[in-house]
């Protein structure tokens, strides 16, 4: 699997636009200057060790949209698989299509021929600024929430409204 993209801590997180299960285009300048922005990169919303972080990030949901959080998870599904997960799950965050990776290969290891990925946690501040990029092999090794929790509290320290 080709290496991640190295993004570096402090740059602007690199731009996109990709349809949600909502119905509408989401982007990280949605919340650009409003809120914290939390990236999930998923191979898939399909298999259960992917629908166990999905359900984990739902039940942090409350807590993490108290320190001014907005989470998009991004998965190389169709739209119309991510809509079924999204329903089944009842997930209180959208889940964005990029079947081509071509939004994917940005933040993290892509195999164009084999649509594969590497799972991803990015967080970026309310400025967009890369706070945290961390890829890894499988989705068990995500950091735990109560990391992005403390993290996020302290972003929240330095960017007083």
């Amino acid at each position: 699997m080709p290496q991640a993209p190295a993004l570096e801590q402090g740059q602007i997180i690199p731009i996109f636009t990709l349809p949600g299960t909502d119905g509408m285009p989401h982007s990280p300048w949605d919340y650009k200057q409003h809120e914290n922005l939390l990236l999930l990169i998923l191979q898939s919303s399909r298999t259960p060790e992917e629908q166990t972080v999905l359900q984990a990030y739902a039940q942090h949901y409350a807590a993490i949209r108290e320190e001014r959080c907005a989470i998009l998870s991004i998965t190389a599904d169709p739209v119309i698989t991510n809509l079924h997960t999204q329903e089944t799950l009842h997930l209180p965050f959208p889940l964005l299509s990029d079947p081509q990776g071509t939004v994917i290969e940005r933040y993290t290891s892509w195999k164009n021929e084999t649509h594969e990925l590497r799972p991803c946690l990015v967080l970026a501040d309310r400025y967009n600024a890369l706070v945290t990029h961390t890829p890894v092999e499988t989705v068990a090794d995500l950091p735990p929430i109560s990391d992005l929790l403390a993290t996020l509290q302290y972003i929240n320290c330095l960017c007083t409204p």
